[in-house]
């Protein structure tokens, strides 16, 4: 059943569940929610007509791959091989569990799963409605969501599954809104168009964004030069297979990011002894790593934050080895230099950008010309900095607040919202990365997957507690 037609249907007076989001996290929580078939009827508000895409899964460029192999990569918790047979059914019969697949066939695959679920149930019960939320009011116990063509849609309950933000802008000085060379967002339609071939352009920040700008160029068949400039210079490790290393963190585990890091270290280096890799290492804290999060107290987590976060990240979500092996050659080739500092200034004339930066290690002040730069930096997650208009609403009437290390919006473990009295919200929630201050690891499918399903779980519990209590209140007034 497509979805197009499902959203030209009247959108109906009230829905108990409205999704604001329909990328994987969104996608995800509508599909668990219809799998129940408790009769909610549910409603997803995206801007886009295609369920599951999000930035993540939106582009069309098969060079940009998964970071995860096809066997992991199952958005069904209770089903760990769902993908790789859809794959085998639907793109290739080949695939392998080690495959590495394009990310626009992983949002055909969550879109898929939409799908079927409304299928298997009553389409009536579902809408997806393309549009824009503004603003959240909370009306007579009801949530009203303003939308962008003016309209209303009130909801029993409602799920923010917004996904990351843009980046923020570099405080740089001479860096000014009129500044015609400086992209601050990397997937801006027109980032690479009306480059030189054979001139150069700097990215600022060096993470999985960075790569996917650099492979884009190479399609491009960009003969120019790359830099590459960030804080510490590091650059996505590359994936590779490595065997399974037995769980080390428990409850006797150091609860100090100093302590952590030797612990880390020293199963590394026992690893080392025994033929495996860090990678081993690395993947059997996945499974612990929102229970660590949560067990580090909050000075930890903010050392951690300042001075680990970068080898974290690069070490964690690595790229595949096609993508590895083409960075690899574009670096020996010259094509791509990184370089480690702080930006002290930006500048342009002529059609030439200026980037002045102090080194890391020698503290030397250097320069880099660029007919381009790109803002390549990490999603903004300190929600006072964000210019968003439903952000701004829960703000204003006390409905949501920062976590407290400003990574998002703080909630409890169901994701619940709490609001800026400190109570959890029991009809206004968020999935994914907006919950990282609470999980940390809530920006991957393995860990969404796990908070979607479960999320699901707890609204249609707590819809059906409350209209049985409304049924009971009714019945005894009669």
């Amino acid at each position: 059943m497509a979805i197009m037609s499902i959203m030209l249907l009247e959108i109906m007076p009230e829905l108990d569940v409205l999704i604001i989001g329909g990328g994987f996290s969104g996608t995800m929580v509508a599909t668990h929610l219809l799998r129940r078939r408790e009769g909610l009827s549910v409603g997803v508000l995206e801007r886009v007509s295609e369920p599951g895409r999000g930035l993540a899964y939106s582009s069309p460029h098969r060079f940009h791959l998964l970071n995860v192999p096809a066997g992991k990569m199952s958005a069904l918790p209770d089903d760990s091989e769902h993908f790789l047979r859809w794959a085998r059914s639907n793109y290739d019969a080949s695939v392998q569990p080690r495959s590495f697949l394009p990310r626009s066939l992983y949002g055909n695959y969550v879109g898929s799963l939409l799908e079927r679920a409304i299928a298997d149930g009553d389409q009536h019960h579902f809408q997806w409605i393309q549009d824009e939320a503004l603003s959240l009011q909370l009306r007579d116990g009801h949530l009203a969501v303003q939308r962008k063509n003016g309209s209303e849609i009130s909801a029993r309950a409602v799920v923010l599954a917004i996904g990351n933000f843009p980046p923020a802008d570099p405080r740089v000085s001479g860096l000014k809104p009129e500044s015609t060379l400086y992209f601050p967002f990397a997937w801006a339609p027109n980032v690479l168009e009306d480059l030189p071939s054979d001139g150069s352009i700097l990215l600022i920040g060096s993470g999985l964004t960075s790569v996917d700008l650099v492979m884009a160029l190479r399609s491009k068949r960009f003969k120019g030069t790359v830099h590459v400039l960030s804080r510490k210079g590091l650059l996505p490790r590359r994936y590779r297979p490595a065997e399974p290393w037995p769980p080390f963190w428990d409850e006797r585990s150091p609860r100090t990011t100093r302590g952590l890091l030797r612990l880390i270290r020293e199963q590394i280096a026992l690893a080392s002894e025994r033929d495996a890799t860090w990678r081993a290492v690395i993947d059997s804290l996945r499974p612990a790593t929102q229970e660590i999060w949560q067990a580090l107290p909050y000075d930890e987590k903010r050392r951690f934050l300042r001075h680990l976060r970068s080898h974290w990240e690069v070490h964690r979500h690595r790229i595949a080895p096609e993508i590895g092996d083409v960075l690899a050659d574009m670096k020996a080739e010259g094509l791509v230099h990184t370089y480690a500092g702080r930006i002290l200034r930006y500048s342009e004339h002529r059609g030439i950008a200026k980037i002045s930066y102090r080194e890391r290690f020698s503290r030397r002040k250097r320069t880099l010309k660029a007919n381009r730069v790109v803002n390549c930096t990490g999603s903004e997650t300190d929600c006072r900095r964000i210019d968003d208009s439903l952000i701004s609403s829960l703000f204003a009437q006390g409905l949501a607040r920062p976590d407290p290390l400003f990574l998002g919006l703080d909630a409890d473990e169901h994701g619940g919202l709490v609001d800026y009295n400190g109570t959890p919200s029991s009809s206004l929630f968020a999935v994914g990365p907006t919950r990282k201050g609470s999980l940390w690891e809530t920006t991957a499918v393995p860990e969404i997957r796990e908070q979607a399903a479960e999320l699901a779980e707890h609204i249609g519990r707590t819809l059906a507690s409350q209209s049985r209590e409304y049924r009971d209140a009714i019945g005894t007034a009669v």
